[in-house]
């Protein structure tokens, strides 16, 4: 089997990257060598350093107002199509709101679902 790993750095990114690769270069010749003499077992292979795990950060709770975000997301959209009688499209919506199209696109969704809106055949949404 053979590895080869080529990397190109510019002087000064080779200097702060010389210490690393030599320590590395010199574990997996350890390695090479238990290889070539069968010397595998766990118990012989060589100390490699590894970084200590970073602390666990407890998992950000989640907010209870996701529900009332989607609503308000919705109740915006809903009600600047409201506001535009004569209808808007998707990316004005975007524009007004400050909404991604994501967002839109699945709210818009639900409205339609919901017979609050609906889309006429020039693309633009108006409110029912």
């Amino acid at each position: 089997m053979k590895i080869a790993i080529t990397i190109e750095l510019d002087e000064k990114s080779a200097e702060l990257f010389q210490v690393p690769f030599k320590k590395l270069s010199a574990q997996i010749n350890d390695l090479i060598g238990m290889f070539e003499k069968g010397d595998c077992s766990v118990e012989n292979t060589p100390d490699i350093e590894s970084k200590p795990a970073p602390p666990k950060k407890p998992a950000p709770k989640k907010a209870k107002k996701k529900s009332k975000l989607k609503r308000s997301v919705k109740a915006t959209i809903l009600k600047t199509i409201k506001k535009n009688k004569e209808g808007i499209k998707t990316k004005e919506l975007q524009q007004q709101t400050g909404f991604t199209g994501k967002q839109i696109s699945n709210n818009m969704f639900h409205l339609k679902k919901e017979k609050k809106v609906e889309k006429t055949k020039k693309g633009l949404f108006i409110a029912l």
